[in-house]
């Protein structure tokens, strides 16, 4: 994967080609983004609710761009956009600690990506939040802990299911492996997903957490599916 990773650097660097559309960009622009996609992108650092979570909050919408952005990484191995996805996440929290003058995801002790189950990371060969969570950890200085949390069970695919059916097929279905309580256990945390749609995949990784011991629980996510309309406050 990291021999994979470095030849798609070669072929298509992030700072020539926009990483949403590959329109070829010309010089160096925020996020390498070109100038049509960043219009149409919704820029946020809007907080989210999350059951069992002490705060949640996203930076972004979730609207074509955005989507494309997310799933050029998710569906289409472009791995090199999990740096790009970290560096818009630690602007919104750069965002929220000016403006707010406190920041507690900054605060974190551990960031703890959200997992996916061993099924479908053999299928994908990564786990998109864990890759957007290195990066982060990178920039903040945050220590970054994948094997913290595993999805017990394979869940079905949220998506097209109702707020009631995504609690019930994410119940239970994360927990601390024998062992790792001690990493977490009084630790504040920051639990990380790449989508936030109702809430459910957060809430239950934030109670498996909690039954560890982990102190406070802080959800960061890229883009917020859950609401059509924000306030933009994060500028390009």
């Amino acid at each position: 994967m990291r021999i994979y990773e470095g030849l798609m650097g070669l072929i298509f660097p992030d700072n020539l080609y926009c990483v949403c559309c590959g329109k070829y960009l010309g010089g160096k622009t925020v996020y390498s983004l070109c100038r049509h996609c960043t219009d149409r992108m919704n820029f946020q650092s809007a907080e989210v609710s999350v059951d069992n979570a002490d705060k949640g909050m996203c930076a972004m919408g979730y609207g074509t761009y955005e989507r494309r952005l997310i799933f050029n990484l998710k569906y289409d191995e472009k791995t090199y956009v999990a740096r790009i996805a970290a560096d818009i996440l630690y602007d919104a929290l750069m965002v929220t600690l000016s403006e707010k003058k406190s920041c507690p995801w900054l605060e974190a002790d551990l960031i703890v990506p959200v997992p996916i189950h061993k099924k479908r990371l053999k299928e994908r060969g990564f786990n998109q939040a864990e890759k957007i969570a290195v990066h982060l950890g990178q920039k903040s200085g945050i220590k970054v802990s994948g094997e913290s949390l595993v999805r017990k069970r394979n869940t079905k695919a949220q998506k097209g299911l109702s707020g009631e059916e995504r609690k019930a097929n994410t119940r239970a279905a994360f927990e601390v492996p024998c062992g790792r309580e001690k990493m977490i256990k009084g630790r504040k945390i920051l639990l990380l997903d790449d989508i936030y749609t109702t809430g459910a995949t957060a809430s239950e990784c934030a109670a498996a957490l909690k039954k560890a011991g982990a102190g406070d629980v802080f959800f960061l996510g890229l883009l917020d599916a859950g609401r059509k309309n924000h306030e933009l406050v994060l500028e390009i």
